[in-house]
């Protein structure tokens, strides 16, 4: 297991070129994504106003025409006349003219060269556009009827002066445009900081947690950061359980070592009299086998169990090769496994402390029962449930409630399953779960457990 001058070398090395501010990357993407926001709005704008701007003016056009075409078709004028009606139309609305008679002459205002006159007699009737240089012009030709000395009548409009106007209403946009981002960039500032400010006092109990003024977060946080406070508790609660198992274990060892050398010593030492009978040296013997037993056993209770991240066993194969074992140990008891779940079927724990509870269960119910033990495992919506019934003269309930107590524990030096239902207990503890001890449907005794669902 890496040691904490491991993890803290790891932690400099690694996290301190990996660690982003929360404020700082979401004002960056606040940035990018308004900067974005911002030129699809510009864009979007330029086509609308455009799309608008040639309607308005085929419409504009359109009205013109009628009108040049009416006053024609009343007044009835001379050519010399259309000249001077195109004249003052050309003052007046200060677009562009030209009138195509019949008999193959033009009439053109001042404003139309012979390039684009030739160019706006090749187009057909209908919305026509025409580019010249740096001048455009954008009008409506439309043909006169048969009645008439006139063929037809296109009406221009410089494009340069309509540009004008939209570079204009454009540099608004952007105005208004950059000061509505400053606005949004204040607004993901100030909603980012606020949004952020429970992580400060998170950071404080983190404080008060190193410094030993608290012993736990503070469950009360936000929604998003209240998984995190409880497993992080959770674990904290995980070591000191440890802790105290490891601590309660190396004083029970102490205690026994004493004892032990004590009890030889006091033999050894008595050099007055003769050397060591054959009571003495069998005495010593057994003394020093059962420290021995009573240390590998509790060697092995100090191995780190508990609920272990990233750990799955398989309850219902664990449990048959555990029945498999029993029915060797008590050859005269029955055991039956009642389930619906898969072989396959998964759960979040230690297989050797699932192995472990599912032997001293058994353990228990093939030495207090007559004939029959009958195991059950299903899951439910509060987790995974273990029940183990048999048909024995039943437990004690004040037996029951001193096997629950926190602390308690029975016989735990004898070898093999027998340890006792203090260990499931210990286990239990550790892995979050219940015990629960009844009476059984033959009058024996059944023991109900119940681990949740990891958090």
């Amino acid at each position: 297991m890496p040691s904490t001058e491991a993890f803290r070398s790891i932690d400099k090395s690694t996290f301190m070129t990996s660690q982003k501010s929360i404020r700082k990357t979401a004002f960056q993407y606040g940035i990018f994504f308004s900067l974005l926001y911002f030129l699809l709005i510009f864009f979007s704008h330029t086509y609308v106003m455009e799309q608008l701007s040639n309607e308005s003016r085929k419409h504009r056009l359109e009205k013109e025409v009628e009108s040049f075409q009416t006053i024609i078709a009343n007044e009835m004028p001379t050519v010399d006349e259309i000249g001077g009606m195109v004249d003052r139309f050309q003052l007046l609305l200060e677009h562009a003219l030209i009138v195509e008679m019949k008999d193959g002459s033009v009439i053109a205002s001042n404003n139309v060269n012979q390039t684009k006159l030739r160019m706006v007699l090749e187009k057909p009737a209908g919305f026509v556009e025409i580019s010249h240089g740096a001048d455009g012009l954008l009008g409506l030709k439309r043909g006169v009827g048969i009645d008439s000395s006139l063929s037809s009548i296109t009406i221009l409009e410089m494009e340069s002066g309509l540009a004008e106007r939209s570079i204009g209403a454009h540099m608004t946009l952007l105005a208004a445009s950059a000061l509505l981002l400053v606005v949004l960039l204040a607004l993901v500032g100030i909603t980012t900081y606020l949004a952020l400010k429970p992580i400060e006092h998170i950071k404080d109990d983190m404080r008060r947690l190193q410094s030993g003024k608290q012993p736990r977060l503070n469950p009360d946080a936000p929604k998003e950061f209240s998984p995190l406070i409880k497993q992080f508790n959770n674990l904290l609660e995980l070591a000191s359980r440890r802790l105290d198992r490891h601590r309660r274990l190396n004083s029970d060892l102490s205690h026994m070592v004493k004892t032990s050398i004590s009890a030889n010593l006091a033999i050894l030492s008595d050099t007055g009299s003769l050397p060591p009978s054959r009571e003495d040296i069998e005495f010593m013997t057994s003394n020093l086998k059962d420290l021995s037993r009573s240390l590998n056993y509790r060697m092995s209770k100090a191995d780190i169990s508990g609920r272990q991240m990233g750990q799955t066993c398989l309850p219902v194969e664990i449990a048959k090769n555990v029945i498999s074992v029993m029915e060797k140990i008590f050859p005269d008891k029955r055991f039956r496994i009642n389930t619906s779940l898969p072989n396959n079927f998964s759960w979040p724990m230690e297989r050797q402390d699932l192995s472990e509870l599912f032997g001293n269960l058994l353990e228990n119910g093939g030495k207090w029962s007559q004939a029959e033990v009958d195991v059950s495992i299903s899951q439910t919506d509060s987790g995974l449930t273990i029940e183990v019934a048999d048909d024995g003269p039943g437990i004690d309930p004040e037996a029951a409630s001193k096997v629950m107590d926190r602390g308690s524990r029975l016989d735990e030096t004898v070898s093999g399953f027998g340890l006792g239902l203090s260990i499931v207990s210990e286990i239990l503890e550790d892995n979050f779960g219940q015990m629960n001890i009844g009476s059984s449907d033959t009058g024996g005794a059944r023991i109900t457990v119940m681990l949740p669902f990891p958090e």
